[in-house]
């Protein structure tokens, strides 16, 4: 499951037994991420360089998507495709880019290093001397 540390309003989650191999970022809630899939906006819970978690009930398990995804501070939106992995309960859908742009894939990992940096600030700014 997941263990959680709160820092003012970053949260990073670290899932130990997690099959994602890259960092998991909780986008800023003054800055969302934007995701619309087959039409529909949706809530990105967590994203990394790899995939992402929404809320979502516009999707199917097994199933691809064009998805556009638009991150704060980026020139560009992302369109890709992503795969349903998994549908929790919620309908939390969890999802795996698939092949990305070079532009596209450099856009999402300076945006998740951005995140982890104020993360991991935030963590050190509350960690007494």
């Amino acid at each position: 499951m997941f263990k959680r540390e709160k820092a003012g309003q970053i949260e990073i989650k670290i899932d130990e037994q997690s099959s994602r191999a890259a960092y998991r970022v909780v986008p800023d809630r003054d800055e969302p991420v934007i995701l619309q899939v087959e039409g529909e906006l949706a809530r990105v819970l967590d994203i990394s360089a790899g995939g992402f978690s929404c809320l979502c009930s516009a999707v199917q398990l097994g199933m691809r998507y064009r998805v556009m995804l638009d991150l704060p501070g980026a020139s560009d939106e992302i369109v890709a495709f992503a795969d349903v992995i998994k549908v929790d309960d919620g309908n939390i859908c969890r999802c795996r880019l698939v092949d990305l742009e070079p532009a596209a894939a450099d856009n999402l990992h300076r945006y998740v290093l951005r995140r982890q940096k104020i993360a991991i600030q935030a963590i050190r700014a509350n960690q007494p001397d």
